[in-house]
């Protein structure tokens, strides 16, 4: 091939690439704007949209949002004490309002308001630049903050200290939500090109399925369930883990050539992800299998390059995540309360039921068949990897340290995942997303060595399965990003029970926990943390209503067979509300 040739080529597939990427950008922007916060709430709420309050009647009587500088971002500022009988949640208007400003504030996404809490404590005219949320990291919060402020000086958004303001308009408040979850896309198109480029590591060019294989796996991995459904989320999960494939990306390239940049960019890639998200600690295991990895190369050399590039994670983590230097040295409580706040949803218990439902959201947020073939994959590669373990060949090498340098990580992550699985719901599925990426590659590079036809109609089946699954969870944000959602459609449906009938539920009411209902005249109840059996005051008649992953046949909204039949467990858009008696509960 001429130089010209080979330049027009060159050209080509960096056009065809630019092309991909573009529309990996608009799968995951797509329905981007699901679940914002509004006021059609308040028709449910007051039971008129005439009579709900203005902003200054909720801060009047629930009170601002306490900036306590011992107390986490994610903290509930006023907690329900232990309980062992029901709480009544709507008694006095200052309870309501408490109510109200959720429904005015939150999305449908349980999480994403804490980054935005942690926003609106920090002063940077006063040099008050502590989020008071460390699991999410700096690198997720303070790009958000500046990409608001970005926002706001082309006029996109509105960037206010009046809480009242937002109160009274929601829907300008749902924006930052927008601004937000644009940061997570752009770091899912980053993470199709990461993945390309690690099976490109693998599968050389002139090795067979070398221009196929490649976007199949980029076209996999956008198309996952779990990818589509972080893309849309304003969560640092997915960047944490795109920084992950990165790290693993460096981390091979300097097995294959020794180069100190690389090192010292794996090692500040590692401390970018955890940077990004605590979850993804188990990435710094590349840092001393790449120096183990490196041939030729001395002992001295291999824990020289260990120690040093972890050392440079440390120090990266520590720039992105200075306050948490300085909560460590000075033993504050803000950084314990942050802490133990998650640690407390988080309990490791090995069981049956744990391997079961880790197994289960992983093939969900895979896709079954991607799953199933990338576990496959994974064991067959691996005893290729030992069978031809001692060849130096540079497409060999290449080839082996990328597929480990991604196993190691990705098996550290499962093992974490199922260790934390019982009795998880479908959202804790978000936590597998790089054992997802590995799977994924498995899948596609397994499928590469097999003769043309049957290649490419392995490769074709992955792909289309995997694009099926993902335009489920698809289809449910865009649903939930216009017209009528699916929880003003139960909220609606809500109206119709018993004009005495109380509302039993397992997590205070929001617009991620329960539809909207009538706060004046329908009694609303917490249940003890047990969820036992119990009766309600006066012994009127109760109904449970609790989000769930797969709809029954007492699942609001009714109507909707496709979507019970089809059910997107990992994501909060377009959810489901069981319904039942409260003598049901505990069953």
């Amino acid at each position: 091939m001429t130089e010209d040739a080979k330049t027009q080529a060159t050209k080509r597939s960096r056009l065809i690439g630019a092309a991909g990427l573009t529309l990996a950008g608009a799968w995951f922007v797509l329905g981007i704007n699901w679940g914002l916060p509004s006021r059609r709430a308040d028709a449910f709420l007051f039971g008129d949209a005439s009579k709900g309050w203005d902003g200054k009647r909720i801060l009047e009587l629930a009170g601002a949002w306490n900036d306590d500088t011992n107390r986490g971002a994610d903290v509930d500022l006023n907690p329900i004490a232990a309980r062992t009988e029901p709480v009544v949640l709507n008694a006095t208007d200052a309870q309501r309002a408490e109510i109200v400003r959720r429904y005015r504030l939150f999305s449908y996404q349980p999480d994403e308001m804490i980054t935005f809490r942690a926003l609106s404590q920090m002063r940077p005219g006063e040099r008050k630049l502590d989020p008071k949320l460390y699991q999410y990291g700096g690198l997720w919060v303070y790009p958000v903050g500046a990409m608001l402020k970005v926002a706001s000086l082309l006029h996109l958004v509105q960037v206010r200290s009046d809480l009242a303001y937002y109160l009274d308009h929601p829907e300008e408040f749902g924006r930052f939500y927008v601004v937000a979850r644009c940061y997570s896309a752009a770091w899912g198109v980053l993470g199709v090109w990461a993945v390309y480029r690690l099976v490109r590591q693998i599968i050389p060019i002139g090795a067979p399925g070398c221009r196929v294989a490649p976007p199949a796996a980029a076209v996999c991995f956008a198309a996952m369930p779990v990818v589509v459904n972080m893309a849309h989320e304003a969560k640092p999960h997915l960047p944490g883990a795109v920084l992950m494939l990165l790290a693993v990306l460096a981390a091979s390239k300097y097995v294959q050539t020794g180069r100190r940049r690389f090192w010292v960019g794996a090692g500040a890639l590692c401390g970018a992800a955890f940077g990004m998200v605590l979850s993804a600690l188990p990435v710094f295991v590349i840092l001393p299998l790449m120096s183990w990895l490196r041939r030729p190369a001395t002992w001295r050399d291999r824990i020289v390059v260990a120690l040093a590039s972890g050392f440079i994670g440390i120090d990266v983590y520590f720039l992105t995540n200075p306050y948490v230097l300085l909560h460590l040295v000075g033993r504050d409580p803000v950084l314990r309360s942050n802490l133990g706040n998650s640690t407390a949803m988080y309990s490791a218990g090995g069981s049956a039921g744990a391997v079961l439902n880790a197994a289960m959201l992983i093939g969900e947020g895979t896709s079954i068949l991607l799953a199933v073939a990338g576990l496959a994959g994974a064991i067959l590669l691996g005893v290729r990897a030992v069978r031809v373990r001692n060849e130096q060949a540079p497409e060999e090498v290449s080839r082996r340290a990328t597929g480990l340098l991604l196993a190691a990580p990705a098996l550290l992550v499962a093992v974490q995942f199922v260790a934390l699985a019982a009795g998880k719901p479908g959202e804790y599925g978000r936590f597998a997303i790089l054992t997802d990426a590995f799977l994924a590659v498995e899948a596609v590079v397994v499928a590469a060595p097999f003769a043309r036809p049957a290649r490419l109609r392995m490769l074709a089946l992955l792909v289309v399965t995997t694009v099926v699954s993902g335009s489920l969870y698809l289809a449910r944000f865009i649903d939930d990003a216009s017209g009528t959602t699916t929880r003003l459609r139960a909220a609606a449906a809500l109206v119709d029970l018993p004009p005495r009938a109380a509302i039993a539920v397992e997590a205070e009411p929001a617009p991620y926990s329960l539809p909207p209902v009538n706060l004046f005249t329908r009694q609303i109840l917490l249940l003890p943390r047990k969820g036992q059996t119990v009766s309600t005051p006066d012994d009127r008649v109760a109904m449970l209503i609790r989000p769930v992953d797969s709809p029954t046949r007492f699942a609001l909204p009714a109507g909707d067979e496709f979507g019970k039949a089809h059910s997107t467990p990992i994501s909060w858009a377009a959810k489901y509300f069981a319904v039942r008696p409260l003598s049901a509960v505990g069953e």
